[in-house]
């Protein structure tokens, strides 16, 4: 028998929880109680059954398997307890497949012959490699995985480059249809808040360790996966360190939650959770309303049915704070640790850091101007790269860049003309990871409007009538006022937790109102603001991307190439490489090591020795059309196998990590041989960024800027019948060009598909 316990708009989820903690308060830290609920199908395709912000789930689509807790940077994550440690592979295979890789990227023959060298001595019975690996495995039994924290701190931790374009990928949510007019704005700051409604049902889902477990679809199939990175992803945020960042985790909240909501470069602490009662989604509404009408300094709006009151005098209108978030991360260091000087500052600083997310309510980008003569394809593939930037940067200091907040790891970002997406800070999680979530919300909040419209045709109000009707939803209000900027923290008059009668199934508690965050600004934070806007605006100004949607044919036709839409994929780029730059280079696929405790991901190196003998087989034209396919397929097998090893924890990138990191505490001259050596510089220069990043619409897509200077990143979507891809480069490097590069890309794939389409039939298996 569920406790007798006050209902909100979680529903079941709320007994759910209540349950859990009186039963877990009794028990030591450490464990969990196992809570089984009916396995059904639906739980291994993800949360299927978890149905809508209006506070229902499925309970039959919830399983909890065994499981433990771990304690990571001060945060408790779900662990499966029978995942496996990531293991050590054997430094004999590392070190073949790091020679492999100089062979490929290593011009230089010299050079080639200089490495083996050290790296044979490297290998030998009283070499130092033997003794590193040693070490390696010692620590690998004595820690829940080996390479998480050192290779947290070599991707991201210490590494001072500028977040936007350089680290966080943006990502374009499906287009709502609708146009601007001055009859949006309600629809608008509802379909925020429907949203914003359904990722809260989510985390609380993580919240609570009541996610079903992930499973691998392929490679051992049904196989567990670590599901640390859903818990990282609304507890976390990027705090920018004098000699290295630091990743800080937050606990679940209990009785309060709160969110940032951004506008016009103005943020506002909104409390989404008071007393353990859930905002409603039509009040959130009612609330970004607000934020929008006071920092435009409109006219004062009503809350959640509030009276209206004169606007305040006290409203002051900051200098945008968010740019300096875009900065070197040491220099953004030294200006918070002058920031926090200041009390007001700290109080602000607190609030965004320690938030679910930022809600980020953007003014609509400029579209493209009409070009005669241009065909409407590429008109879409205009309007969909500017939605991808303003996902990424925001557009500059004058535009929506002042709207962001990058440390922060979940930035939803919404603006009136239909655009919508996310910018997301890369070191707490992956992106397919954050992808699943999103999607779920999306299906969950088309699923609450259709329902909405169903009833909107059932039912007809009048407009006096009580309850209030707004955009085809019922909304019952909550009494709160905005906040005055100088009241040092008061509540709304009717903030603060009073009880009042509503009706069957009405909510009770007030909550507080939303509050700007204020701040105390000397010169020399202006003089780090503009020195911060003139810095990203070159940025921005700086990228080439462009968002390419290839139609002619998509992964279902791959597949029939008997070959995984992936492996031809990443073929397909080294191709295009080598066509615009006579060469092959370090190429950077990540793949997931998320079967292992606290798996991150690992590099799948498609620039190998087999998909360079295919390239220059396609380059010539007197190779046979049989050997170019035979080539072809071989270079194909060897990616898929370098794939499997990389996701069964045998890759090579983190082993030497791994490696390199110990030997930093030796004083040894044949370790500083090989990891000083040239040519590992060289095959660690990733001239081309890739990843994998499907979506279940095909209006979808996710993008990031290159890694290096020279360099390009390519994320890519495989859909049934076309395939995307987010192509970047920077305009300050005359050897890339954005314009050169999917113009290949396509020519490739036209090529190659005919070329497989037109192949004789394989041999009957004998």
């Amino acid at each position: 028998m569920l406790p007798n316990i006050r209902r909100n708009s979680t529903g079941i989820i709320s007994s759910l929880i209540h349950l859990h903690h009186r039963i877990d308060r009794s028990r030591p830290q450490g464990r969990v109680p196992l809570l089984l609920l009916p396995l059904t199908r639906e739980n291994n395709k993800s949360w299927a059954g978890f149905t809508s912000s209006s506070g229902r789930i499925n309970s039959s689509a919830v399983y909890i398997s065994s499981i433990r807790t771990t304690t990571d940077d001060n945060m408790t994550s779900l662990e499966t307890a029978w995942l496996p440690k990531l293991p050590v592979p054997s430094l004999e295979q590392t070190m073949a497949s790091y020679l492999e890789a100089v062979q490929v990227a290593v011009g230089d023959e010299e050079q080639k012959a200089e490495t083996r060298s050290k790296v044979e001595r490297f290998l030998s019975a009283d070499g130092v490699g033997p003794k590193l690996q040693q070490l390696l495995i010692e620590k690998q039994s004595k820690e829940d995985n080996w390479a998480y924290h050192w290779w947290l701190d070599d991707m991201y931790m210490c590494n001072d480059i500028a977040l936007p374009v350089n680290s966080n990928p943006g990502m374009a949510f499906p287009r709502r249809r609708q146009e601007l007019s001055k009859d949006v704005a309600p629809n608008f700051v509802q379909d925020v808040a429907d949203f914003v409604s359904a990722i809260l049902d989510y985390k609380e889902l993580i919240d609570r360790q009541l996610l079903p477990q992930d499973r691998a679809l392929s490679r051992e199939k049904g196989q567990p996966l670590c599901m640390a990175q859903y818990q990282r992803l609304f507890a976390s945020y990027r705090t920018p360190g004098l000699e290295q960042d630091q990743l800080r985790s937050f606990p679940p909240p209990d009785e309060n939650e709160h969110i940032i909501v951004a506008h016009q470069g103005q943020f506002w602490r909104l409390e989404v959770r008071h007393k353990g009662c859930r905002l409603s989604a039509e009040e959130m509404a009612f609330n970004f309303a607000a934020i929008m009408e006071s920092t435009d300094g409109q006219k004062s709006s009503t809350l959640a049915g509030q009276q209206q009151q004169p606007q305040s005098s006290h409203h002051q209108h900051y200098p945008p704070l968010g740019l300096l978030t875009t900065a070197n991360r040491r220099l953004w260091a030294q200006w918070r640790h002058q920031l926090l000087q200041d009390l007001i500052n700290a109080r602000s600083l607190q609030s965004i850091e320690s938030s679910s997310m930022i809600v980020c309510i953007d003014q609509p980008f400029l579209p493209p101007p009409p070009l005669s003569g241009v065909e409407d394809e590429e008109v879409n593939h205009r309007v969909d790269t500017n939605r991808l930037l303003q996902m990424i940067h925001g557009g500059g200091s004058h535009w929506n860049t002042i709207n962001r907040w990058f440390d922060k790891t979940v930035q939803f970002i919404f603006s009136p003309d239909g655009i919508s997406g996310t910018c997301y800070e890369h070191s707490p999680a992956e992106g397919i990871v954050l992808v699943q979530v999103i999607e779920k919300a999306l299906e969950n909040v088309q699923a609450l409007q259709q329902e909405a419209q169903q009833q909107e045709q059932q039912q007809q109000q009048d407009d006096n009538g009580q309850p209030i009707r707004a955009g085809g939803r019922i909304r019952r209000s909550t009494l709160t006022t905005l906040d005055n900027d100088d009241d040092g923290g008061r509540r709304g008059s009717n903030g603060g937790g009073s009880e009042s009668g509503g009706g069957a199934g009405a909510r009770t508690t007030s909550f507080p109102a939303p509050k700007r965050l204020t701040w105390k600004i000397d010169e020399d934070t202006r003089t780090a603001i503009e020195t911060a806007a003139a810095d990203v605006d070159r940025l921005v100004e700086d990228l080439d991307l462009r968002v390419f949607r290839f139609t002619p044919y998509g992964k279902n036709r791959i597949k029939t190439f008997n070959v995984s839409p992936d492996v031809y994929i990443q073929l397909m780029l080294q191709w295009t490489y080598y066509k615009l730059h006579g060469k092959l280079v370090a190429t950077y696929e990540s793949a997931a090591t998320r079967r292992f405790q606290l798996g991150r991901v690992d590099n799948i190196r498609s620039a190998s020795s087999a998909s360079l003998a295919w390239v220059k087989a396609m380059d010539d034209p007197d190779t046979p059309v049989a050997e170019r396919i035979s080539l072809f397929y071989k270079a194909a097998e060897n990616q898929t196998d370098v794939m499997i090893r990389n996701i069964l924890g045998q890759g090579m990138d983190n082993h030497l990590l791994g490696l390199r990191q110990l030997a930093k505490h030796i004083d040894s001259d044949e370790a500083a041989a090989v990891f000083q050596d040239p040519s590992f510089q060289t095959i660690h220069h990733f001239a081309l960024s890739t990843s994998q990043i499907p979506t279940s619409s095909a209006d979808s897509f996710m993008g990031y800027g290159p890694v290096v200077p020279d360099g390009y990143g390519c994320s890519y979507n495989p859909q049934p019948d076309c395939v995307i891809f987010c192509a970047s480069a920077f305009k300050s490097c005359e050897s890339t060009s954005v314009a050169g590069f999917v113009r290949q890309l396509s020519d490739t794939l036209v090529q190659v598909g005919d070329m497989l389409e037109n192949r004789s039939p394989p041999p009957p298996p004998k």
